[in-house]
């Protein structure tokens, strides 16, 4: 296994416990993802908290002003503590591995959603209670569109795939057409 991968399990379980003991795992998930956020849009900072010859204060500094009055002194420490450690190019792993941990605690599963064509709102609550009701826990819908399911939808959740697409049903029908010929 890759050493980064590696350490961003460990950093991402050991502050994923410390919520869990703290009783504020969707809190720190928030916070945690509002600073990785702002990593992935705003790349001069991103380079400026990787850079390796700024000091460690520095960017410790930077990432107290723009994120102390957002967050708990807990996801700070922990930014502190990941700089401190020159792990912060792993951060975005970090919080990666921490969410899969929260949402396993929180009984929470992803469903990616491809549909050939935007889901209306209505459509996509309904869609979230019926998950929910299959799974039994809590769903965070994702969407995408691709137009080469030429209709209907296909679901991700986990390892399991529900195709209701209408590219598929149009393949399993040639399929069905090719075995009588």
């Amino acid at each position: 296994m890759d050493k980064n991968v590696i350490v961003a399990k460990k950093y991402g379980r050991a502050i994923y416990e410390i919520a869990l003991e703290q009783k504020s795992l969707e809190k720190t998930e928030e916070e945690l993802t509002l600073i990785s956020d702002a990593l992935a849009e705003n790349s001069e900072l991103k380079s400026f908290l990787n850079h390796p010859f700024l000091t460690k204060d520095a960017k410790k500094d930077t990432i107290q002003k723009l994120f102390a009055d957002k967050v708990q002194p807990v996801v700070l420490q922990f930014c502190y503590v990941v700089i401190d450690r020159d792990r912060f190019e792993l951060f975005p792993d970090m919080v990666s591995v921490y969410t899969a941990l929260a949402h396993e605690g929180l009984g929470i599963d992803e469903a990616l959603v491809t549909s050939a064509f935007p889901l209306t709102q209505d459509q996509a609550d309904a869609l979230k209670a019926k998950l929910e009701e299959m799974t039994g826990k809590k769903i965070i819908m994702k969407q995408k569109v691709d137009a080469a399911l030429l209709g209907g939808f296909t679901v991700q959740i986990g390892d399991q795939l529900i195709d209701g697409s209408v590219a598929r049903q149009l393949q399993t029908l040639k399929a069905r057409i090719m075995q009588k010929d």
